[in-house]
């Protein structure tokens, strides 16, 4: 059986029923008189029956307007109930916000960000995914991140990728290493020096190993570690140069090591805001991901 009554039939033909009048009904809703009657013959004429008995003096339900009043007002009250648990429930969701994005953001840009989405949104939870690029892209293709700050992302159906900022890869050393001074250094010269490379699993090793292939050199790695704040411990120890995003030697926690441009071949990434196709962030989260786009273009 199909059910052709619109919600708005029902709201109209209960106002008359609590009213007793089209006139007050019509106020009570904020519709025309005309209007609403045009919703109550509609509603009878699906039913094939009449609801009401008009008199000059009253508005009185028939047997059949009484019947329909049972059911309509239960139905109307479902509803009611429904639409406060779909809200509570996008209340609760709203004061948390999940973001998942690459070591080099998390460490070098979020912290300050935070402060200041703080100041505005105290009462709601930050939870961090900072992983490899492939955990930070699964995150958000599976729903467990609102948003994510990914180089890996533009080619995927499911996500939308907003570019937000293009840099190079540098080799970075300590400050008072041989190579600081220099204004660039070419993969082939760099490839004589002892290496700390990042884990084969980052998407970093990818970008990297290619340019290296380019080369036709092998590299001496000394060191492997999983993320990128790690390679920059081992090279503030001493333990040999890494070949990172420039962002990773961005900020106070890098005092004392520099970044030098690499060259012949020039690598680069694009890091961009990714959300599920479609998606609208909630605004705690879209407040947080406005921040982030403007913190990474300043840097």
């Amino acid at each position: 059986m199909r059910i052709n009554i619109e919600l708005g039939e029902l709201q109209a033909f209960l106002a008359v029923a609590e009213k007793s009048s089209f006139k007050a009904a019509a106020e009570s809703l904020f519709i025309s008189q005309p209007a609403l009657s045009r919703r109550i013959e509609k509603l009878e004429l699906e039913l094939k029956c009449q609801l009401f008995q008009r008199t000059t003096r009253r508005v009185a339900l028939t047997d059949e307007g009484r019947q329909l009043q049972a059911h309509a007002q239960i139905v109307m009250e479902e509803l009611r109930l429904a639409y406060q648990g779909l809200e509570a429930r996008a209340l609760a969701r709203t004061g948390k916000v999940t973001v998942a994005c690459v070591p080099s953001v998390a460490h070098h840009i979020l912290p300050a960000t935070l402060g200041r989405y703080r100041s505005v949104h105290e009462g709601v939870r930050v939870k961090i995914i900072d992983e490899s690029a492939q955990t930070v892209l699964d995150s958000v293709l599976h729903g467990h991140a609102d948003f994510g700050v990914n180089f890996l992302g533009s080619q995927e159906a499911d996500l939308d990728f907003l570019p937000i900022r293009t840099e190079d890869y540098v080799v970075v050393v300590p400050e008072d290493h041989d190579l600081a001074p220099r204004r660039s250094v070419s993969w082939k010269s760099l490839l004589k020096q002892p290496l700390i490379a990042v884990s084969s699993s980052s998407g970093n090793r990818l970008l990297i190993d290619s340019a290296i292939a380019r080369t036709g050199m092998r590299p001496s790695i000394g060191y492997e570690v999983n993320h990128v704040t790690g390679a920059l411990s081992l090279v503030a120890a001493g333990l040999g140069a890494a070949v990172l995003p420039a962002l990773a030697v961005q900020g106070p926690l890098q005092a004392g090591l520099k970044g030098v441009p690499l060259t012949d071949p020039t690598v680069s990434r694009t890091l961009g805001l990714i959300v599920h196709k479609g998606a609208r962030l909630h605004p705690e989260a879209q407040s947080l991901a406005d921040l982030l786009v403007q913190a990474i273009q300043a840097v």
